[in-house]
């Protein structure tokens, strides 16, 4: 994984707002799972779901399914704050 710049590490207490696991849905048929995660603001309030689509278990464990969602979670989360942080390099006039 790439170093990440200091102003990038996270910081405990920074904010309150939250990413949850909220759940799957699993099609009878061979479509892919949808897992989604709820996102709340400071106040607890849920903005939103986010949704990521894995493809069935197929011999392997729910847990493994869900784990390999929040993996994909992170990947997202992580490549939101890249480019949010080049936006705001680009505006900082960096």
């Amino acid at each position: 994984m790439a170093d990440v710049p200091d102003h990038l590490v996270p910081i405990d207490g920074l904010t309150n707002s939250l990413i949850r696991y909220a759940g799957l849905d699993a099609p009878s048929d061979d479509r892919d799972v949808i897992h989604r995660f709820d996102m709340f603001d400071e106040d607890r309030h849920r903005i939103g779901t986010f949704e990521i689509e894995t493809p069935p278990a197929d011999g392997g464990s729910v847990d493994q399914m869900i784990a390999d969602a929040h993996r994909q979670m992170a990947d997202v989360l992580r490549q939101w704050l890249y480019m949010t942080d080049k936006m705001r390099q680009h505006y900082k006039g960096q």
